[in-house]
């Protein structure tokens, strides 16, 4: 930056008058001068005076570390306040049932899926999220210059503007699926989720950013630890809840198994129907001549039973290791629910095997 010779001229008369440096600083300041420009003058004033040269303090690497975990911390914010709202999300639609919001074929597995996921991500990146973030602090502390670093400002303004666009594009996503008919509470639900979640990034990133470097902080601050308490607090329940929702691995395991002997099914039935058809609708005495890969248990290996009623109907049945009739919103077509235990399908070779109903 070029010095401003009036400028300095202008520091030496007031130095010399026996003026403060903070005087002179918010002085200069409060008339137009960057900070930059007033602190250059100043330090070529006391140069000129002492004839020695400013020392200037060496920081190799300064930049890179604190580039390094700004951008970690927001990464990794970006991670769990995502699996969050996904988290809730899901929940709220477990919560709300709403009938024509989706087909029920799969959509349990959907549902467990993305508990799994947000739930995962949740944990992996919440933890790394806290710690960077005590480092950060405890850097501003030992340094409070660092909190008028151009890295920190330009990296924080970029992720508010990030969290700020997801916001507006997940109210989108919302206020569309209400104007598409998703119920009122669901809405109001998902909306309040979005705008809690985005709310306190935003309200906590820009009180960092207004944070003067004067502010050196002994320790954590009352803002840092609501912030921290708070967000670990909605993490903690939201995360109960969604192993209340979806159970351990071992329940899950059972849940995968029951998924694929469905599938299994509805292949198998799809075989049989064509079989019907191209036979002058006559129904094919066992499965032998159909397709072997769907024919057997993926666990114990035993094979689907399969029984010809009468012309038009023929049942499919398999042991299944949980009742997921509950695991369905209501009002769906519930057709391939099944209780636990042995339990036959009664299919018409008539109907696709994804539009039977009761």
């Amino acid at each position: 930056m070029k010095r401003d010779e009036n400028l300095l001229e202008f520091i030496e008369a007031a130095k010399s008058q026996g003026v403060s440096d903070d005087s002179l600083v918010g002085l200069l300041k409060g008339h137009g001068w960057p900070q930059d420009a007033v602190y250059e003058a100043l330090a070529a004033h006391y140069q000129k005076l002492t004839g020695l040269k400013v020392p200037i303090r060496k920081r190799s690497g300064a930049a890179a570390k604190d580039a390094f975990y700004y951008l970690l911390a927001f990464s990794t914010l970006a991670t769990w306040t995502i699996g969050f709202g996904s988290l809730m999300f899901t929940l709220i639609e477990n919560w709300i049932a709403d009938p024509l919001a989706q087909s029920s074929y799969g959509y349990a597995t959907y549902a467990n899926s993305a508990l799994a996921s947000s739930i995962a991500s949740i944990l992996v990146a919440f933890p790394i999220y806290l710690f960077v973030m005590r480092l950060i602090i405890r850097d501003a502390r030992l340094d409070p210059e660092k909190l008028e670093s151009g890295v920190r400002k330009w990296l924080t303004y970029i992720a508010l503007l990030i969290a700020t666009a997801v916001m507006i594009g997940d109210l989108v996503t919302v206020l569309e699926f209400f104007l598409r008919g998703e119920f009122t509470s669901r809405f109001l639900a998902k909306a309040a989720t979005v705008i809690v979640i985005s709310g306190a990034v935003l309200w906590y990133y820009l009180g960092e950013l207004k944070r003067p470097a004067s502010d050196a902080r002994s320790s954590l601050d009352l803002r840092d630890v609501g912030a921290m308490a708070g967000a670990s607090l909605a993490i903690v329940i939201a995360v109960v809840l969604g192993f209340l929702s979806l159970g351990g691995p071992s329940n899950q395991r059972l849940v995968q198994a029951d998924n694929k002997r469905v599938a299994d099914l509805v292949a198998l039935a799809y075989q049989v129907n064509s079989k019907w058809h191209s036979s002058n609708h006559t129904l094919p005495s066992n499965t032998e001549g159909l397709l072997a890969y769907s024919h057997k248990d993926p666990l114990t290996h035993q094979p689907y039973e399969y029984h010809a009623k009468s012309a038009n109907e023929y049942e499919l049945c398999a042991t299944f290791d949980r009742d997921n009739r509950k695991d369905t919103p209501p009002a769906q077509n519930t057709f391939w629910n099944h209780p636990q235990g042995h339990f036959c399908f009664a299919l018409d070779p008539s109907q696709s095997p994804a539009q039977q109903v009761y």
